[in-house]
């Protein structure tokens, strides 16, 4: 009689880029280290590989050739308890275990506390022992006397990418920010651009950025909205600071009409299709130096706005910084109905530079697409730094996998760990509830 058994296997090994087959201990682990000495996950290599192994007991090896001995894959054979009849294993299994197999048996009860008794092998094997790879579990080969994750790689190679967020920043241009900066000779509006300057730089690997700025400082009229500037890119550092580069204090909206219309532009970004992109996360980055002109409040006000952003159909985060003393108030409703808690005090060049690396990092990005459809999602298991406690299925703390963009998004605490450095491994396994070593 001929057993079969097979397991299919998906291996990511987290660090930026592509990757080729199986899982051979040789991984690229280098991390990108992030604003704020924050360490992402995006700079490593992934390797993502498929692959069926398929154990036989027929005498014959997967190519249907059979060694002079009459086995395949090893030279052990096994009698069978209930027959007496000779099998031959065709895996590719060790004929002795580290320690050696143990007794003979029939069964687990037959065998001392905390061995049991290998299926094929008929002898009593501790934890992940074995003699031929039937003894392992599903998904598992014997290789030198232990179970191990393995089998034929398949030499299907996959790209795992990591997805970046979109994030839009939104700029104040009204007339305060020509005030003077603690610990700076600059304006406020300089040290803006700098600091935008290097936050894009430093970031355009890991996010999509764009640029609004507000108001429209339209003639004769107040509170209008803010206008999109520079669109969100692929890597648009240079673009947003093309932009910036030229644009001195001139550019500040000086008309003496209320300019500060924070709730207006924030609620003309709801339902601007580039924030409301199924594959990523979406984020808004407000940078202001005042509170929002009360006249601005008729249609709407920041909260309000924020709120209705976070509430789409695909949320929209809105994270807000204050460029300076005593606003910080008026604030903390956009960012706590924004999703994103509580705002940002930068009143001096160093603290506004930290706030806007703190906030890059905290939205690095948890997504990551698969460039081919498992066949069968539920047997997904995921793992993190090889450690065998696996990341459960959840979407408030762990991973949950989307068939309509074929993407993995890691929540919660697992996100975190992402966001965080913590983690320098992934394995995403199909068909097997274990890691991938190495």
């Amino acid at each position: 009689m001929t057993r079969h058994r097979s397991a299919s296997l998906l291996t990511l090994t987290l660090a930026l880029g592509h990757v080729g087959c199986g899982d051979d201990g040789s991984r690229d682990t280098a991390a990108m280290t992030g604003a704020t000495g924050v360490t992402g996950v995006t700079g490593a290599s992934v390797t993502v590989t498929t692959g069926t192994s398929v154990t036989t007991a027929s005498g014959s090896d997967s190519d249907g050739n059979t060694d002079s001995d009459g086995s395949s894959g090893g030279s052990a054979s096994a009698t069978s308890g209930s027959t007496g009849s000779s099998t031959t294993n065709t895996s590719n299994s060790s004929s002795s275990s580290t320690t050696g197999p143990g007794d003979d048996c029939s069964e687990d009860a037959e065998c001392p506390p905390g061995q049991h008794c290998g299926q094929l092998s008929g002898k009593c094997l501790g934890a992940d022992q074995c003699v031929y790879s039937e003894d392992c579990d599903e998904g598992k080969t014997c290789e030198a006397g232990m179970c191990v994750i393995g089998g034929d790689c398949g030499g299907d190679s996959f790209e795992l990418t990591k997805l970046p967020p979109n994030m839009m920043i939104v700029l104040d241009r009204s007339g305060s920010m020509d005030g003077d900066v603690q610990n700076s000779n600059k304006s406020r509006w300089e040290v803006a651009k700098d600091a935008i300057f290097t936050l894009t730089t430093q970031f355009n690997d890991d996010i999509r950025f764009g640029l609004v700025t507000y108001s429209a400082c339209e003639l004769l009229k107040k509170c209008t909205a803010g206008k999109v500037v520079v669109p969100i890119l692929d890597k648009a550092a240079s673009i947003i600071m093309d932009f910036l580069a030229s644009k001195g204090l001139s550019y500040l909206c000086n008309s003496g009409m209320s300019e500060t219309s924070t709730g207006n532009t924030l609620q003309a970004l709801v339902g601007n299709p580039t924030l409301q992109d199924p594959m990523r996360g979406n984020a808004i980055l407000l940078i202001t130096d005042g509170n929002e002109n009360d006249d601005c409040k008729d249609n709407t006000d920041g909260a309000k706005a924020a709120s209705a952003l976070f509430q789409q159909p695909i949320p929209v985060k809105t994270y807000a910084v204050g460029f300076s003393d005593g606003i910080i108030g008026s604030l903390a409703n956009i960012a706590t109905n924004g999703g994103t808690d509580q705002p940002y005090n930068a009143n001096d060049p160093q603290s506004l530079q930290e706030a806007l690396n703190a906030i890059a990092a905290n939205a690095a990005s948890c997504d990551f697409v698969l460039n081919t459809v498992p066949d069968d999602p539920s047997k997904i298991h995921v793992f993190f730094n090889d450690n065998p406690a696996e990341i459960p299925n959840d979407p408030n703390n762990g991973w949950t996998y989307d068939p309509n963009t074929n993407t993995i998004h890691f929540h919660g605490d697992a996100c975190k760990a992402l966001q965080d450095g913590v983690v320098i491994d992934i394995d995403v396994v199909f068909g097997c509830n274990a890691p991938i070593p190495g």
